[in-house]
């Protein structure tokens, strides 16, 4: 008897918090997943935020309130939870600090999915490298370089270098230079470059192609022509007016 009633007394201190405790843990944890699906849900179709940081947001959101609520439960099973929250905080500075670098990328890809300075299929230069870019992740940018090698640049580097995005607006300007004969008409040179820039199916009707005189020294004037063109013909239109124009200085200036 005297041992029954030393269970109850037990079960009568202790079970009510271990139930409690329990009850957090299974609520908190169904709380923490509603959570988690409620910050993406908001992120991907109200905020247009980059569907690799609204999970990186929600799966955070989630593991904060899962926090919470260990701690939480902790506190009904009699564990002073002061103590704990002190350690995680002493571990948690010992893993950023040996994490330096690697949290940096981290944060610097959350900056750029979120402000986004370049997508998925943009061709940009960055770090050193140019290409187009395949993926951005949390920890790097995969980039394809123009003869086709992969190369994954943390995004820290990125983040605190220059980026030139080639393909951030619909039309790009080519600059061409062309060398004219100081005994050659120059206003009728002018107007057989911009004819032949305008006769390129490539070329951009508005912005039209125009030439200008940028210098004039004793052996003749150098035009500059400009062709706007759509960013992914830039190659193509680049190498093909110039094989145009050496043909025309060869031909029409001689």
């Amino acid at each position: 008897m005297e041992f029954a009633e030393q269970i109850k007394e037990l079960l009568f201190q202790y079970g009510p918090p271990f139930v409690a405790g329990v009850a957090i843990l299974v609520v908190g944890s169904w709380v923490a997943g509603l959570v988690q699906r409620a910050v993406a849900t908001t992120l991907e179709r109200v905020a247009k935020v980059e569907l690799t940081l609204a999970r990186f947001l929600a799966s955070l959101a989630r593991y904060l309130v899962l926090t919470v609520v260990v701690l939480a439960a902790l506190s009904q099973f009699g564990v002073q939870t002061a103590s704990l929250v002190a350690i995680f905080g002493a571990a948690g500075l010992a893993v950023g600090l040996a994490l330096q670098g690697t949290l940096s990328n981290v944060a610097a890809g959350v900056m750029l999915l979120a402000f986004r300075p370049y997508r998925v299929g943009d061709r940009i230069e960055a770090a050193g490298t140019t290409g187009k870019v395949e993926a951005i992740d949390l920890f790097v940018t995969d980039i394809r370089t123009d003869d086709n090698i992969q190369v994954l640049v943390p995004n820290g580097k990125i983040w605190g270098d220059k980026v030139t995005n080639h393909s951030k607006y619909q039309m790009k300007r080519l600059d061409f230079e062309v060398a004219v004969p100081d005994a050659a008409d120059v206003e009728a040179a002018c107007a057989k470059v911009v004819a032949l820039a305008s006769g390129d199916p490539r070329a951009l009707k508005s912005p039209a192609p125009e030439a200008i005189v940028a210098k004039y020294s004793a052996d003749g004037v150098t035009l500059a022509l400009r062709v706007w063109v759509a960013p992914a013909d830039e190659g193509a239109t680049r190498s093909s007016m110039n094989l145009a124009l050496r043909n025309l200085v060869k031909t029409a200036f001689a």
